[in-house]
């Protein structure tokens, strides 16, 4: 009965069986030979990296779902120009930043973090001479230009939301900027419709 008993303690396998009889007390080999908690230590291992990834994967997904919303606020608010609605009020930079705010939602979007640069051209071969928005230390341009131009005219509208990865609060990315933020781009080209005023 008893040697049923130390046999039952012991592990399954006739060679490490061997080697813990031999140089192993009798209760550190119940010790070695007890899997009860394996799983928890398994997990306890994994857990970490699989969260980061989980909460990476979140992140981009939310990163990426932002710039469709911020894609149609700039097609929906740059409708405005292309009507000629803007001309006709007399629509300012801050006034077009806080009608692009309102189509995001504002829990979506922060009006400081929004860059927006409207230029006017008079034919699309103009387009390849824009400048960058980006200057050569990967800063954003301080004053964008804001000229909706008139009827006919071609516009492009380039609109630069800073949006904060919460991800690189751990520094496991640093972002486009220097405050671990990714920049999420949109640009629309159209020519204005030819509205009499």
């Amino acid at each position: 009965m008893a040697s049923g008993r130390n046999s039952s303690s012991l592990p399954q396998d006739p060679a490490r069986r061997g080697f813990l009889s031999r140089f192993l007390p009798r209760k550190l080999r119940r010790v070695a030979s007890d899997e009860g908690g394996v799983t928890a230590i398994e997990f306890s291992m994994i857990a970490l990296p699989f969260f980061m990834l989980l909460l990476g994967l979140i992140e981009f997904g939310l990163a990426f779902f932002v710039n469709r919303i911020l894609d149609y606020a700039a097609l929906e608010t740059t409708r405005q120009i292309r009507t000629g609605q803007a001309m006709k009020s007399g629509v300012s930079k801050a006034a077009f930043k806080t009608e692009l705010c309102g189509r995001m939602t504002r829990v979506l979007c922060n009006e400081s973090r929004l860059t927006v640069d409207i230029q006017t051209f008079s034919d699309f071969q103009s387009l390849s001479d824009i400048d960058s928005l980006v200057d050569d230390d990967g800063e954003l341009e301080e004053d964008p230009a804001f000229s909706i131009g008139g009827a006919s005219d071609i516009v492009i509208a380039r609109v630069v939301y800073e949006w904060p990865m919460f991800t690189s609060l751990m520094n496991t990315d640093s972002g486009d900027t220097s405050d671990m933020s990714r920049r999420l781009y949109t640009t629309v080209v159209f020519r204005n419709e030819p509205f009499p005023w």
